[in-house]
Formats: structure tokens, C-alpha cells, sequence
């Protein structure tokens, strides 16, 4: 390829990713428009919603990952960043919750007695990391392989294992708050029923992990699914944030290794691998 082909070629995909993005951008406010002029939601709230469920999806599957490489040299920017940006999150999804039209509340009481907190709470947990585990198997059988991509993001060193399990705090509170009270009371109007509801939401939250793989995209979907199935169950989101913050702590700290298994040979020095 000559060095005019290239530059038209690298022409040609910044179009189509402007082009991307504009579709994307359009398409959440149309969403949110919707669900404002039908009084499901107040302006923010609709707005916030369809950021997270059209316009943040569509810029993850578009986007490419830095080189592995360089991820390993920034992974405490990374954490850093990320945790800022899920607390962020976290917290305009409570304070624009009283924006929906139907609110049922973020199903933020407090479970008493205990039991009631710590026995689902670990139950999602072990379910949790069975489905992590039957993903491994099914991995080994149909040759599924990890990214490059979520190698680099494992922690090292002390003080990266100390900060990502910020993050994991983080990520655990702030994405429940998010995908499984927020999303789904915005969508629970059209679908009458929180589980119904939850199942785009978790779709949703599965293509944000796209950087795991397809079939990353899948488990964490599941998993997604299952921490649905636990506020459903429960009446609160509180077992589910234990969980899922026990999750992630579990598979960084603890069960990366066992998870992941050896780097397959020949594998790609960067990007994202969609195995």
C-alpha cells in the first residue's frame, strides 16, 4: 500500500467513525426525547439513561484499545480515572432517580435482619464464580481465548492490587446503582416488570466489557443477569453490590490466574481480540 492509499485509507475509517458517533449521539437524544415528551422521565434522568444504554455502548464497541503494552505502563491512571468516573456515575444516578415518572425506589433499604444481606450476598457470589468457571471450561472445549487486553488490566504490584480493589469498590457500587437500579427503573414503564427490564440492561452491560472478548461480552452479561435475579429476589440492591464487588476483588486479586491460564502462543502484541 502506498502512502496515499494508506492516508486514504485512514481517511476513510476517521469518516465512518465521525459518521459512527454521530449515529450514535442522535440516536440517544431521539431516546431520550421519547421517553420526555411521554413523562417517563424528567429531562436528566431520560438524558442520563440513554447516555448509558445507546451513546457509551456504541463508543466502546467503536472504539480500540491501546496497545497492551502501554496499558501495563498506565494501569494506576487507569484505575484512577475509572474510579473516578464510576463514582461519578453512582452518584447522579441517585440524585436523578427521583427524575422517573414511575419510581420504585433504587431498592436501597437496608435488608434486615443480616441474614438477609449476607446469605444472598454469598450465594451470588458462589453463583457468580461458577459461572466464571463454566466460561473457562467452555473456553478450553471451543478454544475461546482471553484478550491481551484484560491480561494487562490485572494488577501487579502491591499498590496496584491496592488500588484496584478501590475500584472494585468502585465498579461494584457504582455499576449496580447504574444497571440494576437506575436502567431498569427508567425502562420499567415499557416492560411492567423489573425483570424484563433488567435483561436489555444486561445486554447493555455485557457489550461494555467488549474489550473481554465476545465471549466476555457474554459472561459478563450473565453475570449481569444474575445480579438482576438477586434484586428481584431480594427487594434490595444491596446483596448484589456486595456481590458484585466480592466478584471483582475475587477475579483480580485472588482468581486471575486460575481464570485466565497461560497466554496462548503467537498472541497479538495489541487491540482487542474478538475471539
Amino acid at each position: 500500500m502506498t502512502g496515499a492509499e494508506g492516508h486514504d485509507a485512514g481517511s476513510k475509517a476517521g469518516t465512518r467513525g465521525r459518521l459512527y458517533g454521530a449515529g450514535a449521539g442522535v440516536a440517544c437524544l431521539l431516546l431520550a426525547l421519547v421517553a420526555t415528551v411521554g413523562g417517563l422521565a424528567g429531562p436528566l434522568a431520560a438524558l442520563f439513561a440513554a447516555v448509558w444504554l445507546v451513546l457509551i455502548p456504541a463508543l466502546t464497541l467503536g472504539q480500540t484499545a491501546p496497545p497492551p503494552a502501554e496499558m501495563r505502563a498506565h494501569r494506576l491512571g487507569f484505575y484512577a480515572t475509572s474510579i473516578l468516573v464510576l463514582a461519578a456515575a453512582g452518584m447522579l444516578a441517585l440524585l436523578l432517580a427521583p427524575g422517573l415518572a414511575v419510581q420504585p425506589g433504587l431498592w436501597l433499604d437496608w435488608p434486615r435482619p443480616a441474614e438477609r444481606l449476607l446469605i444472598p450476598a454469598t450465594l451470588l457470589t458462589a453463583t457468580g464464580v461458577a459461572i466464571a468457571y463454566a466460561f473457562k471450561w467452555l473456553a478450553v472445549r471451543l478454544e475461546w481465548h482471553e484478550t491481551e487486553t484484560v491480561r494487562a488490566l490485572m494488577p501487579a504490584t502491591r499498590r496496584e492490587k491496592g488500588v484496584f480493589a478501590l475500584l472494585s469498590v468502585a465498579a461494584g457500587t457504582s455499576e449496580e446503582l447504574v444497571f440494576r437500579g437506575f436502567l431498569p427503573a427508567f425502562l420499567l414503564p415499557w416492560t411492567g416488570s423489573y425483570l424484563i427490564a433488567a435483561l436489555p440492561v444486561a445486554v447493555v452491560f455485557g457489550f461494555l466489557h467488549a474489550y473481554q472478548g465476545r465471549h466476555g461480552v457474554v459472561r459478563t452479561a450473565t453475570v449481569g443477569v444474575l445480579l438482576a435475579l438477586g434484586v428481584a429476589w431480594t427487594g434490595s440492591i444491596w446483596p448484589s453490590i456486595f456481590a458484585h464487588v466480592a466478584l471483582d476483588l475475587l477475579f483480580g486479586l485472588v482468581l486471575s490466574k486460575s481464570l485466565l491460564g497461560e497466554p496462548r502462543a503467537g498472541s497479538p502484541a495489541e487491540g482487542i481480540t474478538w475471539t
